[in-house]
């Protein structure tokens, strides 16, 4: 065998290896795809049952603000029309459609009707990246987990329905793993140098729902304008009801 034919035998090799190698790591990949709601009693919208390892300031704040397991709503950003915001909204009882593709995961939430973009190529944070209410999340896979991690959040938002705060330093690491079929665990890391003491963690279940659709939802906000315009621009012709009267599971 010449040179010139060994050079192109082992080039051939080379490149089925990497697409065989790419084929098994495609077909590695967990299938997390699906709508998924939230599942347990108590304090479903809350990440901690007790209190959370908080900085004397932020302690003050999350005392001033919270009411048993839930925080004001007197003092709530959600009813000031501000959005639940990353990871408030993973915490809350409105179902969640993940949707996955090879280079982004996609995950569609009916709270607020927004959703959240998990980047698969490896990029980073960008420099001077404006902090949103999503945050910028990049993700891999490790076995049958996807772990992401997120940053650029923005700080007026609460972390949880149990009014605990946070700032714009707030670095969370999600993993992501189907437990069973119906079955999906998300485990958190919240670590936020500026109101925390030192990072924390805690769990979610979901439940899969196949025979769900996620619904359009505009938010409480924007309902409880919809309740008062109607009332006084049909004056009583059609029977506009209030959140709380309209509110109930499906």
């Amino acid at each position: 065998m010449n040179l010139r034919s060994w050079c192109l035998m082992l080039a051939a090799m080379t490149l089925l290896m990497s697409a065989t190698a790419l084929v098994a790591q495609t077909q590695a990949r967990p299938d997390l795809s699906g709508i998924w709601s939230r599942t347990g009693p108590g304090a479903h919208q809350n990440f901690i049952p007790e209190a959370p390892p908080l900085q004397p300031w932020a302690k003050t704040i999350w005392d001033e603000n919270r009411e048993g397991e839930r925080g004001k709503d007197e003092v709530d950003p959600v009813i000031y029309c501000l959005p639940h915001g990353f990871p408030r909204i993973m915490a809350g009882n409105q179902p969640i459609e993940i949707v996955q593709t090879p280079s982004q995961v996609y995950l569609l939430f009916e709270a607020h009707s927004v959703q959240r973009r998990i980047y698969l190529d490896g990029r980073k944070l960008p420099e001077n990246y404006p902090n949103s209410f999503m945050g910028f999340s990049t993700g891999r896979y490790d076995g049958d987990t996807l772990v992401v991690e997120t940053a650029g959040l923005d700080g007026s938002t609460w972390l949880d329905r149990g009014a605990i705060p946070h700032t714009d330093a707030l670095r969370v690491t999600e993993r992501f793993r189907r437990a069973a079929q119906d079955t999906l665990e998300i485990s958190f890391r919240f670590d936020d140098p500026k109101a925390f003491a030192k990072p924390w963690e805690a769990k979610k279940t979901y439940t899969l729902k196949p025979d769900w659709e996620i619904l359009e939802n505009i938010g409480y906000c924007e309902d409880r304008y919809q309740y008062n315009f109607g009332r006084k621009a049909f004056k009583g012709t059609v029977r506009w009801q209030s959140p709380e009267q309209a509110a109930g599971g499906r």
